[in-house]
């Protein structure tokens, strides 16, 4: 099966919830394997191997719709990242909807690198 960003945007939508319950990469994984792109679950730091063992490749510039973010852990005890996925209108959803591509405010103070992968 090829790959429907917009069956994974939608899963992502349908099933994000109001805040976060501390499983982004697997809520993303989720929405990638409703897109029809086989994928293992992972924590957010170790997602982008995931990501690439599944066909996504690392892209710069400006995200478009069924694009991953993986955001790198804060400098702090018991972090393990983020990953979200972009539903192309501004808005990025994990495990939950987010306000930003950051999905907090300590991300957003600290503001960790982000790498953004997609599949083509």
């Amino acid at each position: 099966m090829s790959w429907n960003k917009s069956e994974a945007i939608s899963y992502a939508r349908i099933h994000a919830h109001h805040k976060s319950g501390g499983y982004c990469a697997r809520a993303v994984a989720a929405a990638i394997r409703a897109g029809g792109v086989k994928i293992e679950g992972a924590n957010g730091r170790d997602f982008w191997q995931s990501l690439e063992r599944a066909g996504f490749s690392k892209v710069y510039g400006t995200p478009i719709e069924g694009d991953i973010a993986v955001i790198d852990a804060l400098p702090m005890p018991n972090q393990y990242g983020h990953a979200c996925i972009y539903d192309g209108a501004g808005v990025w959803y994990s495990d939950f909807k987010q306000n930003s591509l950051y999905p907090g405010p300590i991300y957003r103070k600290m503001q960790p690198k982000i790498t953004i992968y997609r599949h083509y």
